[in-house]
Parts: structure tokens; sequence; C-alpha cells
């Protein structure tokens, strides 16, 4: 069960998102989302979207930290709007199956409403993420 999101600037349900990233808390997270998100994917990301509601965002976190022994998002740039926030972040640790350091500059667009990040674009460069929002 997820505890309904407070209302939160988009700036602030961004830090939230990279914050509850960075801890692994999957609750946390989930919670920062409304229960009709969707989130779609760069279009060369590895496991194509979108992905509709909370439980497919929940199960895409999940994959994707199943590929991460160790690993953190680290804000580059950030943005917002009134209904949004841009975030170019880079996630960097170790690979679960080779084990060498990898990182992966990632950019996202968070619409929000109502205090919870309903649509999440992703971007192949900050320069999208930018005009996007």
């Amino acid at each position: 069960m997820y505890v309904a999101p407070v209302s939160a600037s988009p700036a602030q349900a961004a830090r939230d998102l990279i914050d509850a990233y960075n801890a692994r808390d999957i609750g946390a997270l989930m919670a920062l989302f409304t229960e009709d998100v969707v989130w779609h994917t760069s279009p060369g990301f590895l496991w194509p979207g979108p992905y509709r509601g909370r439980d497919a965002v929940r199960g895409l976190l999940e994959h994707w930290w199943q590929a991460w022994d160790t690993g953190r998002a680290d804000v580059r740039e950030e943005a917002d709007a009134a209904d949004g926030a841009m975030v170019s972040v880079d996630v960097h640790g170790r690979s679960a199956g080779s084990g060498e350091d990898l990182h992966v500059v990632l950019n996202w667009v968070f619409r929000v409403r109502d205090g919870g990040v309903y649509v999440v674009h992703s971007y192949e460069s900050v320069e999208e993420a930018r005009a996007a929002l």
C-alpha cells in the first residue's frame, strides 16, 4: 500500500524521487507517483515503454535495480515549470553482471498533479528534456 503524496512543487517532487531512488526505497518512490502514472522511456531504452500504472513503474524500477550491485543518481542539471520538473542525472555504480563501474546519463521530465508525478518522459539528451519542459 502506498501513501498518497502531499502537495509538493514539481521541483520538490523531483528531488524526492531522486532521494528515494538513491535510498532504494521502493515504497517511498511509489508513494510519489499517482495511481495512473505513465512512464515513457526514451527510444533506445533497453526495456521500451510506456509503463502504465504504479505496478508497471514499480516493475521497471525493480528490473533496473537488478542490473546494479551498487548505484546512485547524481543530479547534473535541474529546472522546473508550473506543472513539471526536468532533471538530468548521472546514474553510476557497479554492474551486477560484469562488476565494472558504469555511468549512464538519464534525462527526465516529470509532470506533477496534486503533488504526485503522473507522467514521466525520458529523453536521449538534456537539450531535448529542457525543450520539453
